[in-house]
């Protein structure tokens, strides 16, 4: 059983992780070619892109503090060096090669398991970066601590041993963040609402909050030793379950039990005193009866009598226009994430604005390799203008209410500062220049100063910073609300001063006010400050959090973002200004009130240290009643091997301190290596061998595959190369398979299929790519039970060469695509190079597909796919059935193995349920499917004589119409006609089916079921076909 699970996990990476032609799916895009470099620290290699040193140092640096915690914490040392690759932004990052899926921007980093390399882009916040470096070490040491070093160990160690989710993200969480607000207001809207699951079901973002807060229980009730004991015992249990009972002496369900109560006890008190945010303001969004979760970054029309808002309602990020007043939807603006200059709409850090005159917004989005600022006209709901800096990163725009100018976000080399643009020149000044986090900057109503916020501290004067300053060493890890000055002298002033966090800055119309929201109760509540005065004061009191703040028109109207019930709203605060000082007192939390608790005890016992005790000597080691051996006496000492396998400083450091940066070169490591072999007196020698190489960056990748048996010409083997780092990707392969086939006419045959095929794809953005191939094929068939004078064996072979336009913009379900289209149009040509031994053939296909989402969990789906072959050896479409149909049926009775065009340059044209395979044959189709898809089953458990339960199971309601014939052929192809003054019916060549289906995931695999009736619309079958059938809906 472990072999078995071995081998499928073997295919399972292999068929991920190597690039092969596909008809569909979104595009992983290389838009930049980089120069590579990496240095090294004690632990750590750290490769990284031009103009991106300072962010690999300070990665360096800090993953070498990080990495004191985690060994402290775990109890445990590592036995070999872990691999960072650091990317200066995240649109180089979502271009990486080490994984070619296509990123997106809800993804901070990933820690890949089989050669442990931690993958992460800087965003231009050293907080953010710095939890991202410490969440993805702790998975790349635990994952060392459970399964060793080394892809073969890895695997090994996976078949015997996997954690839940929840444990592997939560403890990454918990390790990084320990606790604070952010996981305070998840956990405490999970408690409050009701919707905490038990531990085993923590998923989603649960998985990460969930899985945290269970950790942090733990570590709270038992001390923060005791995570370190439960990873040990798991990993000498091999069992998580087993793991928990012997550390702490309960399971899983019974700490599910006490952390529910833990959790009743923490939060529960929350409420008294505290306000949901539809209490005290007007919800304009409602994500739970849209049923998404994300409606943020509302921006006020300069009247205050309308509202810009991001939201995923519609399975893309768009952006909506609604009034203001009464909550009234007017229409979508803009829709996201369908071309590629509009890819990424930047959910994560939004920010919309408006133009004085209240007709035009201004947006940041990824526009391929890099963002970009654009201008759309709201009435005519289009975009007008786009500037582009080739900036790592744009964000958070604000338009100046002068009208002339945007101020925006701007990363580059490793920096985040406030730049200007002028609109009529697009002209760029940078605001800031310094290696602060600088974000969410906010115009003055006389457009003479700019609000951010900042994690620069005291530092506000850029040119005070000490010559050595080093980010690595600084604390970042709180930010205050900054103003400076448009003018000449850029004079930056701090207006807040805690340790807390302050966000979202924003001035009141009249400029007397300046609103930001602050989590120094435990919760981010809107405070004012008075810039007159320099009082500051709260003007809400939520229960979760408030964040994105717009205040416009007559001061009237505050819109701001909340997150209740596992989502985020829009809400309107009407009259911020009549909450005056003093009118609402928070509360602090309890994680607040127990962490300053805390805070203070260290300090006390700080203070109680005395200089006689920082001056003790350290006890010397007392070795008299040590024995050691000959070699320590004769001054041989064994060198351990982590001495060769970490590096001493002067390694990786020059005579200055400096990091020593070296040209990257391909450096090859094998993904995977799997053989066996054996001997047969009868069959010789027979083995199967494996073998997956790529380098670092998994630019360049290798795939050879062996499977020896008798001998070469009975063998199968292959091998493949991709090249990848640049805009096209090329593939090279060679191959050779030998397939046998049995008849009752003909006997055993044998099929050699040989030969050697190029690729290249060129994607154009995520959505849109150009396909070309081209391959010789080479086809022996013996019959191995016939003469060959009566039976000569056939050779055909074929040079052919194809070309694709793909195209995808769609959203996956759980069980195939629900939102978007997907099309494809190809042409493939086999010209007649070798005479007789050759098929001429050129061939035309299209493959439609829309899929209309309505309500959530409904879809219809429209499909239409045709084709056309033409030349002296035309290719043959076999219409009828359903992909990987497993109680397949033939008409005729058998599949068509007589020739080898009938197997390897034909197609099954399918679904046409209804009828069987081969059902009609032809050069040209014709093929249309629709689809009702909806929730069948969302929950059973069945309680006798088993307790077996089902989830999420899918329905379908469908018709299949279509045919095959060929050329000259005379078909009755109407769609609709009168058969003998009768009903209408279809044509006598035309196929149809209908009837009804359920798709249910089963663990390895996704099942379909299906029932269909063929019909003419005149009669319909008495009984209908069944087909049960694995994989993805189309």
């Amino acid at each position: 059983m472990k072999i078995k699970l071995m081998m499928v996990l073997i295919q399972f990476f292999i068929l991920v992780n190597f690039v092969q032609a596909q008809r569909f799916g979104k595009n992983h895009v290389q838009y930049k070619t980089f120069d590579t470099y990496f240095l090294q620290s004690e632990h750590f290699d750290i490769y990284f892109t031009e103009g991106g040193q300072s962010i690999a140092e300070f990665t360096a640096e800090t993953a070498e503090k990080v990495y004191k915690e985690i060994k402290a914490d775990f109890r445990y040392e590592l036995i070999d060096r872990i691999r960072f690759i650091i990317y200066n932004n995240h649109n180089d990052f979502e271009s990486t090669n080490v994984q070619l899926r296509p990123g997106d921007e809800s993804t901070g980093g990933f820690t890949e398991f089989f050669k442990n390399r931690v993958i992460i882009p800087f965003e231009g916040d050293w907080e953010k970066f710095r939890h991202v470096i410490h969440h993805e070490l702790t998975h790349a040491v635990m994952l060392q601590m459970l399964y060793g070093s080394g892809v073969q160990s890895i695997i090994t160690g996976m078949t015997r041993m996997q954690l839940p989710l929840w444990f592997i993200e939560g403890l990454a969480e918990y390790e990084s963040r320990g606790w604070d607000t952010e996981s305070d207001m998840f956990m405490r809207d999970a408690a409050l609402n009701g919707y905490v699951p038990e531990i085993p079901y923590l998923n989603g973002f649960m998985a990460y909050k969930g899985g945290q807060s269970v950790l942090y229980y733990l570590s709270e009730k038992y001390g923060g030793e005791k995570i370190g004991e439960i990873i040990g015992k798991i990993k000498l249990a091999k069992s998580l379950e087993r793991g928990l009972k012997q550390s702490i002496g309960i399971g899983v369900e019974d700490l599910t039990k006490q952390w529910h109560k833990y959790l009743k006890r923490e939060y529960w008190p929350d409420i008294n005193g505290r306000e949901e945010p539809e209490e005290f303001a007007k919800r304009l969004t409602d994500h739970m009866k849209e049923r998404n979760f994300i409606n943020n970054s509302p921006a006020l029309s300069p009247k205050g009598d309308k509202l810009v808002f991001l939201s995923d309602k519609s399975d893309y990020f768009d952006i909506y226009l609604m009034s203001a007043i009464d909550g009234k939807m007017l229409g979508k603006v803009i829709s996201g994430q369908k071309s590629g200059n509009l890819d990424e709409l930047h959910w994560l850090r939004p920010g919309l604005t408006w133009d004085p005159s209240g007709q035009q917004i201004a947006f940041a989005a990824k526009s391929g390799g890099y963002d970009a600022l654009n201008i759309a006209n709201v009435k005519k709901k289009k975009i007008v203008k786009e500037y582009k800096y080739k900036m790592d990163g744009i964000f958070s725009p604000s338009w100046s209410p002068l009208g002339d100018e945007i101020a925006f976000v701007g990363m580059q080399h490793g920096q985040s500062d406030i730049y200007v643009v002028d609109i009529k020149t697009g002209e760029l000044t940078k605001i800031t220049d310094d290696i602060f986090t600088d974000l969410e900057p906010s115009f003055s109503p006389d457009g003479k100063q700019i609000a951010f916020r900042s994690d620069r501290g005291g530092y506000t004067n850029p040119s005070a910073l000490p010559a050595n300053f080093n980010i690595t060493n600084y604390n970042y890890r709180s930010s205050d609300i900054y103003t400076i000055d448009l003018d000449e002298n850029k004079t930056i002033n701090r207006i807040t001063q805690t340790s807390a966090w302050e966000k979202y800055p924003t001035y009141s119309p009249d400029g007397k006010f300046l609103a930001f929201t602050s989590d120094r109760s435990g919760i981010y509540n809107v405070y004012l400050r008075n810039l007159e005065t320099e009082e500051e004061y709260p003007i809400t009191n939520v229960i979760t959090g408030i964040d994105h703040l717009s205040w416009q028109g007559d001061g009237s109207r505050m819109a701001f973002t909340s997150f209740y019930y596992a989502g985020y709203d829009i809400y309107l605060l009407k009259n911020p200004l009549n909450t005056k000082p003093g009118d609402i007192t928070l509360q602090k939390t309890n994680y607040i009130t127990k962490l300053e608790k805390r805070q203070q005890k260290e300090f006390d016992e700080t203070e109680e240290l005395t200089a006689e005790e920082f001056e003790k000597e350290a006890e010397k080691p007392d070795f008299k009643n040590y024995v050691f051996g000959q070699n320590f006496a004769e001054g041989e000492v064994e060198t351990p091997e982590e001495e060769i396998v970490f590096l001493d400083t002067t390694k990786y450091k020059d005579e200055t301190g400096a990091f020593k940066v070296k040209n990257y070169r391909p450096q090859f490591s094998p993904d995977i290596v799997y053989g066996n072999a054996g001997y047969s007196q009868f069959f010789g020698v027979q083995g199967t061998t494996q073998l997956a190489i790529s380098d670092v960056f998994g630019n360049h990748r290798m795939e050879i595959y062996t499977d020896l048996f008798y001998d070469m010409r009975n063998s199968n083997y292959m091998f493949r190369y991709f090249f990848l780092p640049n805009r096209i990707d090329y593939g090279v392969g060679a191959y050779h398979n030998v397939y046998f086939f049995f008849s009752n006419q003909l006997g055993l045959m044998r099929d050699r299929y040989y030969g050697g095929n190029f690729y290249a794809s060129r994607p154009f953005n995520r959505y849109v790519r150009l396909d070309y191939s081209a391959a010789f094929l080479g086809i022996n068939r013996d019959y191995l039970d016939l003469n060959p004078e009566f039976a000569p064996n056939s050779d055909v072979r074929v040079i052919t060469q194809s070309l694709s336009y793909v195209k995808d913009t769609s959203v996956w379900g759980n069980t195939g695509p629900v939102n978007g289209t997907r099309s494809e149009y190809s042409f493939t040509f086999s010209p007649k190079v070798f005479g007789e031994k050759s098929l001429e053939f050129y061939t035309f296909r299209l493959d439609y597909r829309h899929y209309f989402k309505f309500k959530k969990e409904y879809n219809f789906v429209f499909r239409l796919a045709g084709g056309a072959s033409n030349g002296s050896s035309p290719q043959q479409f076999f219409l009828g059935g359903i992909d990987n149909w497993l109680n397949y049926k033939f008409k005729g009775g058998e599949i068509r193995i007589e020739n080898p065009e009938s197997i390897y340059f034909s197609s099954f044209e399918t679904p046409l349920r209804g009828a069987n395979y081969y059902e009609r044959v032809g050069d040209r189709f014709a093929l249309m499917n629709l689809e009702f898809r909806f929730p069948l089953i969302r929950y059973l458990i069945l309680g006798w004589p088993l307790p077996i339960g089902v989830v999420n199971v899918r329905g379908a309601i469908f018709s299949d119409i279509g045919t095959a014939w060929y050329k000259g052929e005379e078909k009755d192809l109407d769609l609709l006609h009168s058969r003998d003054l009768r009903l209408p019916a279809l044509g006598e060549d035309l196929l149809m089916g209908y009837g009804l289906g359920a798709r249910a995931n089963v663990g390895f695999f996704l099942l379909r079921i299906d029932a269909a009736w063929k019909t003419d619309l005149v009669t319909t079958s008495a009984k209908p076909q069944y087909y049960f059938s694995i994989g993805a809906e189309f």
